[in-house]
Formats: C-alpha cells, sequence, structure tokens
C-alpha cells in the first residue's frame, strides 16, 4: 500500500573507516547511523567498504578482513542499530562469498538483512580482490522502492536506467570515490565528478540519488570527499559535502515529485520516451580488460 505521505527523510554519512580496524569500523557505523537517526533519518546510507577499509595490502588481508551478509559481525551490529532506532541502512560491505569475496553493500531494517547487492563493474584493484555481482537490486522498503548501486556502477548510465525500470524511487550508492588517475578532483563549488554522474543520473530517471562517500588517505589513496543527495529532479538537495571533513548530510525528498520529474513536458515523459529497439547492440570495438 502507497504511504499517503510521500516526503521521505535520507541521510548519507561521509567519515573515515580504518583499514583492517573491524571493530573500530563498526563502532563508527553504528554511531553515524544513531546520529542520523536522531535527527528523523528513515534511509541511512553509508560508504563503500565501510566494514573493512578499502585499500587492501594483499589476498591474505583482503580474505581476513571479508564477512558474511548473514553471520558477519558488521551485519548484526548494524541489524541491532536498525532495530532500536526504527531506521533503514544501506552499508558497504568486503563480503565473503561462496568461495569468492563481493564488494557489496548490504539493505537492513529492524527485522535483519533484508538484501545485499554485489557491485557490477568493479575498479582498477578491486578486480584483483572481489569477484562482480550479477544482478540489479531493487528492494521495496516500507516508505519507498530503493534501488542500489556502489561507486563506479554510476559511470555505467544503463545501471540507474535500469534501476528505474523496475520501479527504484531512490538509488542509494556507497562509494569511495578516490583521486587516483583524475586530473582534476573537484570544481570551484566542491563538486567532483561523482556528483556530476549523479546528478545525470537523477535527471535523466527522475529519481532521487544518495551518495555516501568516505574521506581520508588510506595507504597513499586520497578519498574524495562531496558526498551528495540528489533530488529527482536532478539537483541537489543536499551537498556536496566538504572534500576532508566528516559530516551528516540529510534531506527531506518528495516521492510524488518522481513522477513529477519523469514527465518532463505535458507530451514527454523519461521512460515512456525511450527507444530501445534502437539502443541494443555494441558496434564499437572495445579492448578486453584484465
Amino acid at each position: 500500500m502507497t504511504p499517503a505521505n510521500r516526503t521521505i527523510r535520507i541521510a548519507v554519512a561521509q567519515y573515515e573507516p580504518r583499514i583492517g580496524d573491524l571493530g573500530h569500523n563498526r563502532a563508527a557505523a553504528a554511531t553515524w547511523v544513531e546520529a542520523a537517526a536522531g535527527e528523523g533519518a528513515q534511509l541511512v546510507v553509508l560508504p563503500e567498504l565501510a566494514s573493512s577499509g578499502y585499500v587492501f595490502a594483499g589476498e591474505e588481508e583482503a580474505a581476513d578482513l571479508a564477512e558474511d551478509a548473514d553471520t558477519g559481525e558488521s551485519v548484526a551490529a548494524l541489524v541491532e542499530v536498525c532495530r532500536r532506532c526504527a531506521v533503514h541502512v544501506v552499508a558497504g560491505l568486503a563480503e565473503a562469498g561462496d568461495g569468492c569475496r563481493h564488494d557489496s553493500a548490504v539493505v537492513l531494517g529492524p527485522g535483519g538483512r533484508l538484501a545485499t547487492y554485489r557491485k557490477l563493474h568493479l575498479f582498477y584493484d578491486e578486480k584483483s580482490w572481489f569477484r562482480p555481482g550479477s544482478e540489479l537490486l531493487v528492494v521495496d522498503l516500507p516508505f519507498a522502492r530503493v534501488g542500489v548501486a556502489i561507486c563506479y556502477d554510476l559511470w555505467f548510465p544503463e545501471v540507474a536506467r535500469a534501476l528505474a525500470l523496475r520501479g527504484a524511487e531512490v538509488i542509494a550508492v556507497p562509494t569511495n570515490w578516490v583521486s587516483s588517475f583524475r586530473g582534476r578532483l573537484h570544481d570551484d563549488h566542491g563538486y567532483c565528478q561523482g556528483d556530476i554522474m549523479a546528478m545525470a543520473a537523477a535527471a535523466a530517471n527522475g529519481t532521487a540519488v544518495a551518495c555516501a562517500d568516505r574521506v581520508g588517505v588510506e595507504r597513499g589513496v586520497t578519498f574524495l570527499g562531496a558526498s551528495i543527495i540528489v533530488g529527482p529532479d536532478g539537483w541537489p538537495a543536499a551537498g556536496p559535502a566538504s572534500p576532508d571533513r566528516e559530516e551528516l548530510l540529510i534531506a527531506d525528498l518528495d516521492l510524488d515529485q518522481v513522477e513529477r520529474a519523469r514527465r518532463r513536458t505535458p507530451r514527454n515523459h523519461l521512460l515512456n520516451d525511450r527507444r530501445p529497439d534502437l539502443y541494443a547492440g555494441d558496434p564499437a570495438p572495445r579492448t578486453p580488460t584484465s
């Protein structure tokens, strides 16, 4: 049943997990979720790999820091916070899978883990530690239909479009935007390129997009911060956050705006005007990647 009140409060937590310190990271995640719930947030998004940190030193460390999505302590700790604070969370997890690992995001609520999304598009050294996922994810929460993507997934417009076609009103994006391979990190207004991708995804699909980045420097890798919450009209509702400070962003979003944003004019609709018969195939030659 569709709720009568379609305004929801979303929070994204921008902070600094510590590589290898599972206990600290569990406590930090719980603290940020509690703070967001105290501000009335119904949905809280945490960074990519919030459980473990990002820059693994090698195979042994990557294996040691991965946790089961059902029985791991990081998920259990956050479920307890969800239960106590009556909130839902999307959090990055280094997931120990069946004979492999995944860069995952768990969707949690007061009743436990609701779903797990496994990142489809792995970036650079992530390919050394993780296996890519194979399924998109949209979850019905009590207040919204929420799709999930992780970081580099935003650079593939098909992901946000497919989530929108599956009914997503909000796309939650745990992310670790890094300075590596970038000539310019932020523009004069504090936006990084990830913010622009999030705004484009929201504007093209009429969905809200909530990106939780991290900050800090980990083993020589600098993270960009600039977390953002974008409304279905493609314009920021909160953020961008600082490039280097821990922050909690909160925005109230009217989900009735989703359909209004998709109906661009009385004669145009972002999803109904598509020409999928012309989009199929990939005629351009591609260079294989390792």
